[in-house]
Protein backbone atom coordinates (compact mmCIF):
# COMPACT_ATOMS: atom_id res chain seq x y z
CA UNK A 1 0.00 0.00 0.00
CA UNK A 2 1.21 3.40 -0.97
CA UNK A 3 2.14 5.58 1.84
CA UNK A 4 0.35 9.37 1.86
CA UNK A 5 3.52 10.82 3.27
CA UNK A 6 6.43 12.29 1.10
CA UNK A 7 9.93 12.43 2.81
CA UNK A 8 11.59 15.70 3.17
CA UNK A 9 14.98 15.29 5.07
CA UNK A 10 16.35 13.57 8.00
CA UNK A 11 17.67 15.19 11.16
CA UNK A 12 20.75 14.03 12.55
CA UNK A 13 22.92 13.06 16.12
CA UNK A 14 26.35 14.40 15.56
CA UNK A 15 27.42 10.77 14.70
CA UNK A 16 25.54 10.74 11.89
CA UNK A 17 22.74 8.39 13.53
CA UNK A 18 19.49 9.51 12.05
CA UNK A 19 17.33 10.58 14.74
CA UNK A 20 13.67 11.73 13.01
CA UNK A 21 12.29 12.50 9.69
CA UNK A 22 10.25 15.25 8.08
CA UNK A 23 7.73 14.05 6.21
CA UNK A 24 4.29 16.03 4.54
CA UNK A 25 1.36 14.84 4.14
CA UNK A 26 -1.22 14.72 1.14
CA UNK A 27 -3.02 17.61 3.43
CA UNK A 28 0.56 19.57 3.09
CA UNK A 29 0.90 19.45 7.10
CA UNK A 30 4.62 18.77 8.00
CA UNK A 31 5.62 16.39 11.10
CA UNK A 32 8.70 14.26 12.24
CA UNK A 33 8.40 10.67 12.14
CA UNK A 34 10.71 8.58 13.98
CA UNK A 35 13.22 6.17 11.36
CA UNK A 36 12.09 3.28 12.12
CA UNK A 37 8.10 4.50 11.58
CA UNK A 38 9.30 5.91 8.05
CA UNK A 39 10.25 2.81 6.82
CA UNK A 40 7.90 0.57 8.13
CA UNK A 41 5.61 2.67 6.01
CA UNK A 42 7.00 2.46 3.25
CA UNK A 43 7.30 6.17 2.97
CA UNK A 44 9.26 7.58 -0.43
CA UNK A 45 12.15 8.34 -1.35
CA UNK A 46 14.33 5.95 0.63
CA UNK A 47 15.33 6.91 3.79
CA UNK A 48 19.23 7.29 2.39
CA UNK A 49 18.01 8.98 -0.42
CA UNK A 50 16.78 12.35 1.57
CA UNK A 51 19.31 15.20 2.09
CA UNK A 52 19.80 16.00 5.56
CA UNK A 53 18.14 19.33 6.95
CA UNK A 54 20.87 21.56 6.10
CA UNK A 55 21.35 20.58 2.66
CA UNK A 56 17.40 20.71 2.15
CA UNK A 57 17.43 24.30 3.68
CA UNK A 58 20.09 25.26 1.08
CA UNK A 59 17.71 23.86 -1.77
CA UNK A 60 14.75 26.28 -1.13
Amino acid sequence: MASSYKGLYVQRFSDGTIHSVQVVDSGGNSIPFDPQKYIDREVQPPIDELPDLENYQKSK
